[in-house]
């Protein structure tokens, strides 16, 4: 009897050991990728994440196939874009399970908002009409805008026609292939492309390795910096827009929201955690404008949309760089040569920058502040983004 049982409890021990092996060895039931679909610029790679289930499987080992190497090579999930066109990255378990991705290669790669046309005030209330005239509609029917300037006088601005604009400012990665692919050489420039002029030197997010461009370490994904006016204006030509005017650049910004400093959360205010400035000096309207607080300062520039969004789905339309536009500076410096219906600043001798930089407090970032600086000139914290036409 006790032999029995001896043998029953071994047999028993064993086909627990042989459950928990078994346990131990689950083939892959499954495959996923982080994306479905990758919109790539030709000359950059993204890596593709695959998640096999169940954790535990005994076999992970993936196989990677493009449908078209010659337009998107794989390599261990790393896809490079080589040409223009289309193709499907396929990953497979040992077992034969598999995902894909549908990746599309286009010369340039500027993802968009639209923005609507119509009429909505732009600039900054001085005051002068509260009590007469309608808040929301009228200029300067509200209080005055805590630090404003006299160049930011209130108007009534009517745009005509609706546009797209780049949810986020063109980064040094998409910057670096338009320069590769025109041909610009270590000294900026190319006869025939703006005239000869400089439009970009190393020393930003960029440099010239010998033989072509490319961006600094971990600053692919930064917006591009140390760019002229000229060469913003070269690069929204190439992808085929042009740089925003500075009408379309506030209404863009402002998200919607009228009468308030900015176009994020209630518009009233401006902390560190909502963008990349100099966030010991930020901003509430509640609070009499800026104060003083031991917010953070980063010193440089952040990935494009490292922050929230504004009501259009634009990123880093406050702080992280000033983002040069179309209009040249009046020289009144108070919109007096501009009309009230699509505005253009067609003269003077320095160019629109708008939006704040990643050093600036955030006075300088609010939707009506206006700076300017001569075209050929270029700063480590200047950037630009670009619009299209439907």
């Amino acid at each position: 009897m006790k032999r029995e049982i001896k043998i029953m409890a071994n047999l028993l021990l064993t086909a627990v050991f042989a459950a928990v092996s078994a346990s131990c060895s689950k083939e892959a039931t499954g495959v996923t990728l982080d994306k479905s679909t990758l919109m790539l610029a030709v000359g950059a790679t993204e890596t593709l994440t695959a998640t096999v289930a169940p954790d535990n499987a005994a076999d992970k080992t993936l196989t990677w196939i493009s449908s078209a190497p010659e337009v998107a090579a794989v390599d261990g999930g790393a896809v490079t874009a080589i040409v223009t066109g289309t193709a499907t990255v396929t990953v497979a378990t040992a077992n034969g399970r598999t995902a894909t991705c549908e990746v599309t290669v286009e010369q340039y790669t500027v993802e968009t908002v639209l923005i609507p046309k119509g009429t909505f005030l732009m600039g900054s209330s001085d005051g002068s009409a509260v009590g007469v005239g309608t808040p929301g509609t009228d200029p300067n029917a509200t209080a005055a805008e805590p630090e404003r300037r006299s160049n930011e006088t209130q108007h009534r601005v009517t745009l005509t026609r609706d546009y797209y604009m780049g949810k986020y400012p063109v980064t040094s990665a998409q910057y670096a292939g338009f320069l590769n692919d025109v041909g610009v050489d270590r000294t900026g420039a190319k006869a025939g492309i703006q005239g000869g002029e400089t439009l970009i030197a190393e020393g930003g997010s960029l440099y010239y390795n010998g033989s072509r461009w490319d961006f600094s370490a971990n600053y692919k994904n930064h917006p591009v910096t140390s760019v002229t006016w000229y060469g913003a204006k070269a690069y929204a030509e190439w992808a085929g827009g042009d740089l925003p005017t500075e009408a379309q650049w506030e209404r863009a910004a402002r998200g919607g929201v009228e009468n308030m400093p900015f176009g994020l959360g209630d518009g009233k205010k401006l902390t560190d955690a909502m963008a990349n400035f100099y966030g010991r000096s930020p901003y509430d309207l509640d609070r009499g404008g800026l104060y003083s607080e031991s917010g953070a300062y980063l010193e440089r520039t952040t990935e494009a949309g490292a922050y929230s969004a504004n009501a259009y789905g634009l990123y880093d339309m406050h702080g992280n760089v000033f983002e040069w536009c179309l209009d040249w500076w009046d020289g009144s410096s108070s919109y007096a040569s501009s009309p009230a219906t699509d505005p253009v600043g067609t003269t003077g001798s320095e160019r629109v920058l708008r939006g704040g930089d990643f050093g600036s407090n955030a006075a300088y970032c609010r939707s009506a502040y206006r700076d300017e600086y001569s075209p050929n000139k270029r700063r480590d914290r200047f950037g630009f983004r670009i619009v299209f036409y439907p």
